[in-house]
């Protein structure tokens, strides 16, 4: 039952990620942009907890990385090779698919014809390719260090600098001496929506928070973890509240340095730990929960390329963001939001039965082989 309790916090925290993730992308893809008000306080509330998506799904990433990776053996940790495989063919897809739903088709055939803004969105940094390069560090840190201490004090330190030094990055002209493949990792200027400094840090603190999971008995793992996300998320509201008036002196909110800049992104991290916090205290008291939720996090790569794919379209298919090119009245895109969200756990069903069914029968097909 309590390892149970610790699978529900990490499939919640993927789940939840997720279709929060759902929403905001199909709401921002079909909403008029009359509606799109600045002065609007419940756009702008709307706009600012929708910048949480990402960074609650690259903390649960990091977190569900390590701790599916990462086993205590005696004292020394290790990756077993089995496991390192496995996690190096999921970087490897995840980047994969990150280029290829940009990826111009026109390139198959006519070269000559991909226009520059066709590359431009090519080589655009996206969620996945960021996941992808933080998961390959998170991956050689625990191949090197063997200690528990040491691993978290590692992931720990990754996740700080990762966030000091996103403002020394930023204003650097990389794009007058650095190809648009490398350089769109680094700065907004590229049209980039995530950079790897800082978002990589959200992930780097999930492995840390994994990294202080593994060595935990199974019964208190989850009053742990969430005890410890509790006390993260106030320090972090804390740092949040001593820098942002040094931030908001020196620095226009509508300059692209100020999302490079730590405060903002104190505050976002305090409140994901906040959520997830609430989570693991919420999965501590719940007997029984949808089977959905372990299904989505199991599921949570194919419903993220496919929503993506249903929402701003792809090389190969019209999305929502194609057929209403002018947007729609937010009653509308919210009820859209719903759909597709409806769409994507009506997927993962079925690949759960198709999934069931397929172990079901191999299972049959050994007990005949045995007869």
């Amino acid at each position: 039952m309590q390892n149970k309790n610790r699978l529900v916090l990490l499939d919640m925290l993927r789940a939840i990620g997720v279709l929060l993730m759902i929403e905001g992308h199909t709401i921002d893809a079909v909403l008029s942009p009359v509606y799109k008000d600045g002065s609007s306080i419940i756009f702008q509330f709307w706009t600012f907890f929708r910048g949480l998506t990402a960074p609650f799904f690259f903390f649960s990433a990091g977190l569900a990385f390590v701790v599916a990776s990462v086993k205590d053996n005696g004292g020394l940790l290790q990756v077993s090779r089995k496991s390192r495989f496995r996690r190096v063919r999921r970087i490897v897809t995840l980047l994969s698919l990150g280029y290829l739903l940009h990826f111009p088709l026109q390139l198959l055939y006519n070269p000559s014809d991909v226009t520059a803004d066709e590359w431009k969105i090519f080589y655009l940094a996206d969620a996945l390719q960021i996941i992808s390069l933080s998961l390959l560090v998170i991956l050689v840190i625990a191949l090197i260090v063997k200690r528990k201490e040491m691993l978290l004090r590692s992931y720990v330190i990754a996740a700080f600098l990762s966030l000091a030094i996103a403002p020394v990055i930023e204003p650097v002209l990389w794009e007058k001496f650095m190809s648009p493949f490398i350089y769109s990792y680094l700065t907004y200027r590229s049209g980039s929506f995530f950079t790897f400094f800082p978002f990589s840090a959200f992930l780097f603190a999930g492995a840390a928070f994994g990294a202080a999971a593994i060595s935990l008995p199974a019964e208190t793992r989850a009053f742990s973890l969430s005890r410890s996300f509790m006390k993260t998320s106030v320090v972090s509201v804390i740092l949040f509240v001593i820098f942002f008036p040094i931030q908001f002196a020196f620095v226009s909110p509508y300059d692209l340095y100020w999302k490079a800049l730590p405060a903002v992104n104190l505050l976002r991290f305090g409140l994901v730990t906040l959520v997830a916090a609430a989570v693991g205290y919420a999965s501590l008291r719940i007997r029984s929960f949808p089977r959905i939720l372990p299904a989505i996090g199991k599921s949570s790569l194919t419903v993220y390329v496919v929503h993506l794919m249903i929402v701003y379209g792809s090389p190969v298919n019209i999305g929502l963001a194609q057929l209403i090119p002018g947007g729609t009245h937010p009653v509308v895109a919210v009820a859209l939001a719903a759909v597709v969200m409806s769409l994507m756990i009506g997927m993962v069903y079925v690949i759960e039965a198709f999934r069931l069914r397929r172990k079901r029968f191999a299972s049959a097909t050994v007990g005949e082989i045995a007869k």
